[in-house]
């Protein structure tokens, strides 16, 4: 089998011009984006030595997601996604550049850490949604699994390589070289940004008052049993089961006594996993979205991060992280799936602004709570307690959903 057969089959998002360019692009950016994330974490906790004070940073940095995401995928849906993204991409440059010139000056200070923090999350709460409604218009309908996959692929990539290199650097050559480095890394998305033919559709709709259309948006993810109860699976686990980026740092810490290199060597073994899971996913997506690996892979993370809790050996923490990484990013992946190809083309942009809103909207409430939590009984008792919980929510979920289905089922019947 050829090359470009192995391609045509495997990864058909890549025969498409502009997903090609966006990809590309996002491909050098999303290291920077992970340097970034773990040079802010660590230097936050080196700072403060609270994982109560870490949690709120994060806490702050997504709130906006909370607050915003809802009216954000209103306007989404009326005015053209090229242009908004790049917008928001040019000022999260500006918001790194920023960052790194107060480390370097030694003006930096945990207040004005927390102010860049909130206004990335204004801006996160932009691109979350833009970014993934967008997708459909650069690959199509037909390979939007693929493209999806492949996005995941990357990202989860770029949280292998990002934190490696992060630990490296900051150890050796400080955060603000971190956050330089992040600032850089978003001159090739501007630039592919810019050369992509598709504006991103725009809605023809009045562009009056945004409540009525928010309120449809929400309606329909209500009517819909698999839109629903997709968007309630990851609600929760991205709140309370993959709190990863608050809970890694104080395990490295407090139960390995390890640096900055250590925590990104445990967060290079999530990102390991991920980008497997998220490889697979690519390669396989000619069979066609299964449902059932959705279930399995949030019931997966769960298990994983509850024996995460008994480990007192980093390279064996290290290996669980793989298979949390890969369970994790395939049940994300299938979820962001499921919700594209339910959502009308003119409701896209506010059906994934909820998928934004619980990713990235339920993280300022799982921050707070993982960071309480490992304040009070430890990161080892919290491992323990989320991955509980999230085996047994899984377990109520994936009950309600096929009860939603036998009534919907009976309804067909009698109609």
């Amino acid at each position: 089998m050829s090359f470009q057969s192995l391609q045509n089959r495997h990864f058909p998002a890549l025969s498409h011009r502009d997903f090609r360019l966006f990809w590309t692009g996002q491909c050098v950016s999303l290291i920077g984006t992970w340097m970034q994330n773990i040079g802010q974490a660590w230097l936050v906790y080196q700072m403060t030595n609270s994982s109560f004070l870490l949690g709120l940073i994060s806490t702050l940095q997504f709130t906006p997601v909370l607050l915003l995401s809802l009216p954000i995928g209103v306007i989404i849906d009326r005015y053209p996604k090229k242009k908004i993204l790049f917008g928001v991409q040019f000022m999260m440059m500006m918001t790194s550049f920023t960052l790194a010139f107060l480390v370097f000056t030694g003006w930096v200070a945990y207040w004005n850490i927390a102010i860049l923090a909130c206004f990335l999350g204004i801006l996160n709460s932009i691109d979350m949604p833009v970014r993934q409604s967008f997708v459909v218009e650069l690959a199509t309908k037909e390979h939007l699994m693929n493209a999806v996959a492949m996005n995941s692929m990357i990202f989860n990539a770029a949280r292998v390589i990002g934190p490696s290199i992060a630990g490296l650097v900051f150890g050796y050559f400080g955060a603000a070289i971190c956050f330089f480095l992040n600032g850089v890394s978003f001159i090739p998305v501007l630039v592919s940004i810019s050369k992509i033919e598709a504006e991103g559709l725009a809605s023809k709709r009045d562009k009056g008052n945004l409540i009525p259309d928010i309120k449809e948006g929400i309606s329909y993810i209500i009517k819909n049993a698999e839109v629903k109860t997709t968007v309630l699976m990851v609600a929760f686990n991205n709140a309370i089961v993959m709190n990863f980026m608050i809970m890694i740092p104080v395990m490295a810490k407090t139960v390995f006594n390890g640096d900055s290199k250590l925590y990104g060597f445990l967060m290079a073994g999530l990102g390991i996993g991920a980008f497997a899971g998220a490889l697979i996913l690519a390669a396989t997506s000619y069979k066609g979205l299964r449902r059932n690996t959705q279930m399995a892979a949030f019931i997966g993370v769960a298990l994983f991060v509850l024996i995460e809790g008994f480990v007192r050996n980093y390279q064996l923490a290290f290996i669980f992280f793989i298979f949390a990484g890969y369970c994790m990013t395939t049940a994300l992946s299938s979820s962001n799936t499921t919700l594209q190809l339910s959502s009308p083309d003119e409701m896209r942009g506010r059906i994934m602004s909820v998928y934004s809103l619980v990713v990235g909207g339920t993280a300022p409430i799982g921050s707070l709570y993982s960071g309480i939590m490992c304040e009070n009984f430890g990161v080892s008792t919290t491992f323990v307690v989320n991955g509980t919980l999230g085996l047994l929510v899984m377990a109520a979920l994936i009950l309600y959903r096929q009860n939603l289905a036998k009534k919907q089922n009976s309804i067909g019947i009698i109609q």
